[in-house]
């Protein structure tokens, strides 16, 4: 019963915000162009803000009833979450407001990652597709060498997801699959702060979609994009799911690889290219996962959503096999 109001609240939070964050946004100029679309419509920016409260909200609640579930220990985790997705999000949108340089935004949710850092140093193994790293192997060291790891993954997923983004609907509903087949891994493996993490975060995200999805009211932003990443760390290494949710990552992984090999050859982003006379979208360059599918084969953009989406259910399949499934 708690999971569920828990999941409730997050959900109503952003349902019932969202519609007067976007109409408040529109008249303060807090506003991004869809250039995918004809006439290039004005869509409200940053609404990963109400994306983000309304998760910790729905998060928080956990804690009054946190005996039902364990001990003070599981508190400390729902308060290192909260702290790290925060401090994420909220680099994400000092970004959206002074549009900080792409090297140092890659590194800044360095910062975000403390707070899960702090949380995991009790532990010494992390869980990867090729084994397990046992850092207790390294003496004293390995306490330093596991912490910078922490940091290295909440940035690698913050930004793996932000590079993903660029049409409607894209970054909220790919997240809403890898969280729920991580949902369904941490219901299987009894990791309970995984789902407590992660219901009411689907909840936040199903009411987002909603206003996110094509065509879009709203954009999530780099405050969105960052949390989203957050998100998806904090439960990853809090509930051991390291190994199926770097499975699920890949497309991410190749994304943002081909995204720096397109920045050191100084070649723009194509996801700002506008869209071509008869409504597809452009390839400019390879330089993108989008670009790649668009020059095999060229779609509007509702339907290289749903492309790039079964993409990641797929690997998100993977990533569930990998545990046994």
């Amino acid at each position: 019963m708690i999971l569920l109001e828990s999941f409730m609240i997050s959900l109503a939070a952003c349902l019932l915000t969202l519609p007067r964050y976007i109409r408040r946004a529109k008249q303060v100029d807090i506003t991004g162009q869809d250039i995918h679309k004809p006439g290039s419509p004005v869509v409200a920016e940053s609404g990963g803000v109400i994306l983000v409260l309304a998760y910790l909200i729905g998060l928080f609640f956990f804690i009054p009833f946190s005996g039902a579930f364990a001990d003070e220990v599981l508190n400390l985790e729902i308060v290192g979450t909260a702290a790290t997705v925060m401090l994420t999000a909220f680099i994400g949108f000092a970004d959206d407001l002074y549009e900080m340089r792409w090297r140092v935004k890659v590194l800044t949710p360095l910062l975000g990652g403390v707070p899960l850092a702090v949380m995991r140093l009790g532990r010494e193994t992390i869980s990867t597709p090729f084994g397990v790293l046992d850092f207790a192997a390294f003496g004293s060291l390995g306490v330093i060498l596991f912490a910078v790891v922490i940091l290295f993954a909440v940035t690698a997923s913050a930004n793996g997801i932000n590079m993903f983004a660029g049409l409607n609907g894209q970054e909220a509903g790919s997240v809403l699959i890898m969280s729920l087949a991580l949902l369904f891994l941490a219901f299987r493996s009894g990791k309970t702060n995984g789902y407590i993490i992660l219901i009411p975060f689907i909840g936040a995200l199903v009411a987002f979609l909603y206003f996110n999805w094509y065509p879009s009211r709203v954009f999530p932003g780099d405050v969105g994009t960052l949390g989203m990443g957050a998100v998806i760390a904090c439960v990853a290494i809090l509930a051991d799911l390291e190994r199926a949710a770097l499975i699920m990552f890949i497309p991410y992984f190749v994304n943002a690889a081909l995204f720096f090999i397109g920045k050191l050859k100084k070649v723009p982003p194509p996801r700002n290219a506008q869209m071509n006379p008869d409504g597809t979208l452009p390839a400019p360059s390879i330089w993108s996962l989008r670009s790649i599918i668009l020059r095999i084969h060229p779609m509007k953009e509702k339907p290289l959503v749903i492309t790039m989406l079964l993409i990641v259910a797929v690997f998100s399949v993977v990533g569930m096999l990998a545990y046994g499934i």
